[in-house]
């Protein structure tokens, strides 16, 4: 007996069959190929996801559990808002630099350009 299409188990995205992956790896993979951000079961990661595989929606308030539907471990987040950060884990350190301020300067004279006489002409049609 043969499949009539590829099959897939926990764990096992369209995109890493055939490939070892960690869950983590996983959840990158499927966060750059989706560009919204992705995490696997296992993180307990409050917010509204879909699975990557069968788009399953959940919302959850917990660890994230394998897709009832397919098994799929790999949700993407659907939320709005910043990036949520799992449970035990820190937030990538944001750039907290300013940017540097604009130089100033005081008692500056500004010479006045020289412009051409602006010509103006009547009964002109723009359009063909």
């Amino acid at each position: 007996m043969g499949t009539s299409g590829p099959t897939r188990g926990p764990g096992k995205t369209a995109g890493a069959q055939g490939k070892n992956l960690s869950p983590a790896q996983g959840a990158q993979q499927a966060e750059q190929r989706l560009g919204k951000p992705c995490y696997h079961a296992g993180q307990k990661v409050p917010g509204i996801y879909a699975c990557v595989t069968c788009q399953f929606r959940i919302n959850n308030r917990g660890t994230l559990p394998a897709c009832p539907d397919c098994g799929e471990i790999i949700w993407a987040y659907m939320g709005d808002g910043p990036r949520p950060v799992p449970e035990g884990e820190t937030a990538p350190a944001q750039a907290t630099e300013a940017p540097p301020a604009a130089a100033t300067e005081e008692q500056v004279t500004l010479e006045p350009t020289v412009q051409e006489p602006v010509k103006v002409e009547e009964g002109i049609k723009l359009e063909p």
